[in-house]
């Protein structure tokens, strides 16, 4: 697509911003009682039929007015980034802060913080919650309760402990066991969660009649527990109502969405695109690379401590006439405001989101 001058810019701002008012296609009229620009109905006519021309614009059969195409609002949402104006109040800031500062369990702040930039932005409101498959293992311990349960506890670098109890066979000796917890500590020691998971299947491919049934069963538990961290479990979605209110979206749209948020898996796989990149990102349209996510838009960002170990991430879906400016403004300060949190431990990686901890 052609770059765009100053002045085609701020006419093609002007309609887009109108356009997520309004709804509707923006005329000459119209555009010329609200633009920032002082320029004619004429003139601005002209603006409007080059911006056509290069795609970034499009006319409906039914009205004279212009509506954005998906590469205009591309466009336009893709310069918010660079922005630094700050449109955020002092208000919505505090509550962000004290939503993250409650003395709640993480689940609770999640689904808070999930309904607070729905209700923000009028659209659906997506948090992860911090992941530490990254987190480096400092400890392993398999601790006997009985005959047939094990207390299997991991600690992480940055003190993060998650426990596990697997069953064992009973005949299964206190030497045995701890002969095949040593192998297993040796082979996931210093590394992080997501290289130990593959070095755990490795050890199952390679080594399958030298590795007894215990040492199997424990990798596979170990495997299943890093496995957990990207479960629904760890993601929220709020304010899928909220897409009910824009007419453009046909049924068939909503129909497509709403299996992504109920199979979160897919949606998670979008989200952890977004932990790749820096800052909000804006994905439009086609970008979201999801068929079913194919006509909306979304704006996200990650957040995390500071060496990145412990990640998550957050942002808004919704239709691509979206209060881009707002969205923008919102997620990137909350996804900073969360990853001070982690940093200064204000912030805990919880294992209340994690299945089958004790």
């Amino acid at each position: 697509m052609k770059e765009l001058s100053e002045r085609s810019l701020t006419v093609l701002n002007d309609i887009v911003e109108i356009y997520t008012e309004t709804g509707l296609p923006v005329g000459s009229k119209a555009l010329c009682e609200k633009s920032t620009l002082s320029l004619s109905p004429a003139s601005l006519r002209n603006v409007m039929s080059d911006l056509e021309k290069n795609g970034y614009l499009a006319s409906p059969h039914t009205s004279a007015g212009r509506a954005p195409t998906e590469e205009g609002f591309r466009y336009y949402a893709k310069s918010l980034v660079a922005v630094e104006e700050d449109f955020l109040s002092d208000e919505i800031r505090k509550e962000i802060e004290k939503r993250i500062q409650e003395n709640k369990p993480l689940k609770e702040k999640i689904d808070s913080l999930s309904s607070f930039i729905s209700d923000m932005t009028s659209c659906t409101g997506v948090v992860t919650a911090p992941r530490f498959d990254m987190e480096t293992l400092d400890q392993l311990e398999f601790l006997r309760l009985s005959d047939d349960r094990v207390l299997a506890v991991l600690v992480t670098k940055s003190g993060e402990v998650e426990n596990r109890v697997i069953n064992v066979p009973n005949h299964i000796s206190i030497e045995k066991l701890n002969e095949s917890a040593k192998h297993l500590k040796d082979v996931v020691a210093g590394k992080t969660l997501s290289d130990a998971r593959v070095l755990m299947m490795q050890e199952l491919m390679e080594k399958k009649h030298e590795v007894d049934n215990m040492m199997k069963e424990m990798i596979e538990v170990a495997d299943d527990w890093s496995e957990n961290t990207a479960t629904d479990t760890a993601l929220v979605v709020a304010g899928t109502q909220n897409l009910f209110q824009y007419p453009e979206i046909v049924r068939d749209q909503l129909k497509g969405l709403f299996k992504v948020f109920e199979e979160k898996r897919l949606l998670m796989a979008l989200m952890n695109e977004v932990q790749k990149g820096e800052g909000v990102q804006i994905f439009v349209g086609a970008d979201c690379k999801l068929e079913e996510a194919s006509n909306f838009s979304v704006v996200s960002t990650s957040y995390g401590n500071n060496d990145k170990t412990i990640v998550g991430t957050l942002g808004v879906v919704g239709p691509m006439r979206m209060n881009y400016k707002k969205a923008v403004q919102l997620i990137d300060y909350t996804g900073k405001v969360l990853s001070r949190a982690l940093e200064s431990k204000d912030l805990e990686v919880a294992p209340d989101l994690q299945e089958g901890n004790v």
